[in-house]
């Protein structure tokens, strides 16, 4: 495990801080504005090895960083020109945070199977598991959604984007919201890892620990 003087420096100063907290399911404005600004420095070109196959994987990266910071325009001005399945995917998260709940699925469909998803329902049905207040969920539509997210073998993006939609427009129960908060967290720290191993080959939350 490096040292954390030998980590690159944007490790440092934006993933560790990023991935210390749980983005909100609704945000308002970014969380933090100096952030903000170090993403905007990191160079694609530098992030990709100018490796012209990397290069949407390095733009991805860029644009998950941004959305962990909440700062949704300049994730969707990357993501929206990111041709690939994890552009769209995203592109679809984005707009979920944004509250466009029809828009996010859409593109969350289009951004299919993805390689994240097989990770993503292992740690949310082992997460859920741990929680005894599912069984006094009394909403019966959230009760439903909640039950095809532990039981499905597969992600089912739809349902979760429903959920959230729930959660913010209705419901706003504190525990639901910190149990899909949770959820999105661990959605946004597998794909992000995933499109820098795309790039780097090495494990991104490792090296942020």
């Amino acid at each position: 495990m490096p040292t954390e003087n030998e980590k690159p420096s944007w490790i440092r100063l934006i993933v560790k801080p990023l991935l210390g907290r749980q983005p909100s399911l609704y945000p308002i404005e970014e969380w933090d504005s100096l952030i903000d600004v170090r993403i905007d420095k990191l160079q694609v070109s530098a992030l990709s090895g100018d490796n012209p196959d990397k290069e949407p994987y390095a733009l991805a990266l860029k644009s998950g960083l941004y959305l962990l910071n909440e700062s949704l325009d300049n994730s969707h001005e990357i993501s929206q020109s990111i041709t690939n399945e994890t552009g769209s995917y995203w592109h679809g998260l984005m707009h979920r945070m944004e509250g466009d709940y029809s828009n996010a699925k859409y593109w969350l469909q289009d951004a299919g199977n993805h390689p994240i998803h097989t990770d993503l329902v292992n740690e949310v049905r082992s997460f859920l598991d741990r929680q005894p207040g599912l069984r006094a969920i009394e909403h019966e539509a959230m009760k439903a959604k909640i039950d095809v997210l532990v039981t499905s073998p597969e992600w089912n993006s739809s349902v979760f984007a429903d959920a959230v939609e729930l959660q913010v427009t209705l419901l706003q129960n504190p525990d639901i919201e910190a149990w899909l908060t949770h959820i999105q967290y661990l959605e946004f720290k597998l794909l992000l890892a995933y499109c820098y191993r795309q790039c780097y080959g090495g494990e991104l939350v490792e090296l942020a620990e």
